[in-house]
């Protein structure tokens, strides 16, 4: 139930020089700072919170929180173009905007990205405007079993990106979860580590997502010694990124699902966007006419991951705010920045500081227009890097992995360790292993890890838990229909094929 009084207040609250100003500024870093590689968004967020301090706390509030829903978007830019995630939740809009910009159609994909972003945010948004309460009340309920089978069907996803081979596809997302499982396990038992304590605390995701995807493409480019378009390069004017932010309302059914999917796993507490785009992108394949076709550049391959991963920031918001549940990294800092304004996230908010949550809620709906214009902006400067020449374009992508590789945590042994899973992926590549259902592994990997680990400490190996719990029977049954459903249409498609 909206408190219209309160909203009128928000109203006021927001439009003011300094929260306009700092809105606009916030959107036009978190565009920025998710297209840099290797500059996570809870660490921007958190570098940028001592500028907060004289700040008033509504304004220091929506400067974040302009930054967060931006940096999403932001991460496909370099996903699109040079097959670099710029976060992790952007790894599946890579699936299919690389190979749609390797075709010459860099400016669609990027529109396409934009335009999906968009509605997935305004959806988000508007749902957490009317309906914080009750998505948060079930969000809570899914414990160490429920995260578990969230993760167990996002990785269902692995048997759709082989597009030769399934075993192939198996034994590349085997990979990733075994690099994901290095280090100290959850219950402090050391697990392989190559005797290096840079390991101890896992295998750092970024390097191994930029040795992956972007490295190897590198080492790939260099062996055939060409560019990454496939066409001539053609004057940039911007026409082809606006034309593609509309390309999302083709697919009303897709942005729908990606919608309510984002929302909600985005309200799960350390779930994430990423597995949301994941789910997403599965989800958009097994309803598709074609669903052979994804991981060739279609668009609804960029369209339900990034419909998702942007809903999801409504859904982390939701959590955090009415029970004081982060419900990503990102949303961990952004409780710390609250509280240092005096905004202490729960059930009290809404009573004592409610104008303040409902002028964030209505910046970052207005933050959705504003990023179409400097989304357009950002991707017709950026979008001329896919027909660079081989020899120019190398060395640069090179200098950003590195630096994306060296930045989080200014080791060079995160360099190394990204050159070394490069290789790895360019001969993975070259085998017609997929690294996406490696990166897939990689990141679901760890959770899947820890939650069975906790369910199995919390319920004594009792796993009847999966069955005898209402949600975790009914993510059983959901995975299960996951799992079936393309089998079972191609079984009947070839019995219902004229002989």
């Amino acid at each position: 139930m909206i408190n219209m009084e309160a909203l009128q207040e928000g109203f006021f609250l927001l439009f003011t020089v300094s929260g306009i100003m700092f809105m606009l500024i916030g959107v036009f870093l978190g565009i920025l700072i998710g297209a840099v590689p290797g500059l996570t968004t809870p660490t921007a967020i958190a570098i940028l919170v001592p500028l907060t301090f004289p700040m008033d706390g509504t304004v220091a509030l929506i400067f974040l929180a302009s930054i967060y829903t931006a940096a999403m978007f932001g991460g496909s830019i370099t996903a699109i173009l040079i097959n670099t995630p710029g976060t992790p939740s952007a790894a599946a809009t890579a699936f299919d905007g690389h190979p749609m910009a390797k075709r010459g159609e860099a400016e669609r994909a990027l529109g396409i990205a934009l335009g999906s972003s968009v509605i997935g945010g305004t959806f988000s948004y508007f749902f957490l405007l009317v309906a914080m309460a009750p998505i948060a009340y079930y969000a809570i309920r899914f414990g160490a079993p429920e995260m578990f089978l969230l993760a167990v069907m996002g990785l269902t996803c692995i048997a759709g990106l082989g597009k030769g081979s399934f075993w192939k596809a198996l034994v590349a997302g085997l990979f990733g979860i075994l690099i994901s499982t290095f280090g100290i396990s959850p219950t402090g038992v050391i697990r392989p580590h190559f005797d290096t304590p840079w390991l101890l605390g896992g295998a750092p995701q970024i390097p191994t997502m930029i040795g992956l995807l972007a490295l190897s493409e590198l080492f790939s480019m260099l062996h055939s010694s060409a560019s990454p378009a496939e066409k001539d390069a053609s004057k940039r004017t911007g026409r082809e990124i606006l034309k593609g932010t509309v390309e999302p309302f083709k697919y009303p059914k897709t942005s729908l699902v990606s919608c309510i999917i984002g929302t909600f796993v985005g309200a799960l507490p350390a779930a994430g966007a990423s597995i949301a785009a994941f789910l997403s992108y599965n989800q958009a394949k097994q309803m598709a006419k074609n669903p052979d076709s994804f991981g060739t550049g279609v668009p609804e391959g960029i369209v339900a991951p990034e419909t998702a991963n942007s809903a999801s920031t409504g859904g982390a918001l939701t959590t955090t705010l009415a029970f004081g549940i982060p419900g990503s990294g990102t949303m961990a800092v952004m409780m710390s920045a609250m509280m240092l304004h005096g905004m202490i996230p729960g059930p009290r908010l809404f009573v004592d500081q409610m104008p303040t949550v409902y002028a964030m809620i209505i910046a970052l709906l207005i933050c959705q227009p504003v990023m179409i214009i400097m989304g357009v902006f950002f991707c017709k400067q950026m979008s001329g890097i896919i027909n660079m020449p081989a020899r120019i374009l190398v060395p640069c992508i090179t200098i950003l992995c590195v630096v994306g590789s060296f930045a989080l945590r200014t080791s060079l042994f995160d360099v190394g360790f990204m050159i070394f899973i490069g290789i790895i992926g360019f001969f993975m590549k070259k085998s017609d292993y997929p690294v996406f259902a490696t990166v897939l592994g990689l990141v679901l990997g760890q959770m899947t890890d820890s939650n069975l680990i906790r369910t199995a400490i919390r319920h004594r190996y009792d796993f009847t838990v999966f069955l005898t719990r209402p949600i975790s029977l009914a993510l059983v049954i959901f995975t299960a229909v996951m799992v079936l459903y393309p089998v079972l249409r191609k079984k009947f498609k070839g019995k219902n094929r004229p002989a």
